[in-house]
């Protein structure tokens, strides 16, 4: 069996959950970390029992002949690393952002495209469970077309990233929220179904950190004639993701965190039909208590993330596109760019 050699930079606690989702594909065999924090990287590798670490990609792709970098640096770092490793002749997985400028995005995809080697983006919300199934059931047309999505990425104070006043995110275009604008993007893109133009972004400030400028954002999209919502908070008294899509002959619920979807199909408003949706609604919640119940006891769950990369892996192995290419990637990027440039705007007055 052909085991896929992968080598992963940086080795900030991002890594853990690709160390994780390598670990589960049998086909392959991490064989290298770096970091530039070289005791970070010893101290990993270590952990993790893998044989070498280094400090620079450079010294990796000299020294290793992996089939696969696995990019899990700032996104400030994407471009250059991943075309570094592109023109070895490498493979790469790039952590989401992909990057922040339009400029360094399309550097990468023209990267890609002269090296031909497959490159891929962790956008691992479209993954997870619950956004899997409500995509199957748009493609069937189970309530028929999709009019308007909102998503809601709920963080409390409590937010790693948030919580560090030195952390590198703070120091992004748009701060901490830059760093993850691009999952409700990703997803408005794939339930609309188009290219998504932000409209509108709002930011205040709370009861935040001195460090953030602002700490809830909220944002509105059009996607075609269609329009979107999206609200993220680091200041929520607890940790959620809610996706809700609002459909010709329905509404679905997603619940990414806690892996439950509801689906609502049209219904009259009478005493016996509110009684009787009540009823179908806790027992899909009772379903998917089930089965979630059922996967972690069988060791068979997987995270956004997992699946993402195994993917990903596939691809590579059976010479493939990737699930997320770094083409997608750049559109979410043209989307993410204006809005930081939106959140600087608002944080100025």
């Amino acid at each position: 069996m052909k085991k896929l050699k992968v080598a992963i930079i940086g080795c900030g606690y991002v890594t853990v959950g690709h160390f994780n989702a390598w670990r589960r594909i049998p086909e392959a065999n991490i064989v290298a970390v770096s970091d530039l924090n070289e005791s970070l990287a010893k101290s990993v590798a270590n952990e993790w029992r893998v044989p070498h670490y280094y400090k620079t990609l450079s010294e990796i792709v000299k020294a290793e002949q992996a089939d696969v970098i696995d990019i899990c640096t700032p996104p400030q770092a994407h471009t250059l690393l991943a075309i570094e490793a592109m023109t070895a002749g490498i493979n790469v997985l790039i952590e989401k952002p992909m990057a922040m400028t339009v400029k360094d995005a399309e550097r990468i995809v023209e990267s890609q495209k002269i090296s031909g080697v497959k490159a891929g983006v962790i956008h691992n919300w479209l993954f997870d469970l619950p956004v899997l199934r409500a995509r199957e059931m748009i493609k069937k047309g189970v309530l028929g077309e999709v009019l308007n999505a909102e998503i809601e990425a709920l963080n409390t104070k409590e937010d790693s990233m948030a919580a560090n006043e030195h952390h590198w995110s703070h120091q992004l275009p748009g701060g901490r929220f830059s760093e993850m604008l691009a999952h409700p993007i990703y997803l408005l893109r794939d339930f609309l179904q188009g290219e998504v133009d932000c409209t509108c972004v709002e930011v205040s400030k709370d009861r935040g950190y001195p460090w953030m400028k602002s700490d809830e954002l909220c944002a509105m999209f059009k996607v075609g004639k269609k329009l979107a919502r999206a609200y993220a908070s680091f200041i929520s008294s607890r940790e959620a993701i809610y996706v809700s899509l609002y459909c010709t002959e329905g509404i679905l619920k997603l619940d990414i965190i806690n892996s439950t979807l509801n689906m609502l199909p049209a219904r009259r408003t009478s005493r016996y039909g509110r009684g009787y949706d009540s009823i179908r609604q806790a027992s899909q919640l009772l379903k998917w208590t089930a089965l979630n119940a059922g996967k972690v006891a069988s060791r068979n769950w997987y995270s956004g993330h997992d699946m993402c990369i195994k993917l990903f892996a596939e691809s590579v192995l059976s010479n493939h596109a990737p699930p997320v290419t770094v083409k997608d990637a750049l559109e979410v990027t043209k989307t993410l760019e204006y809005m930081c440039k939106q959140i600087e705007e608002a944080e100025s007055v």
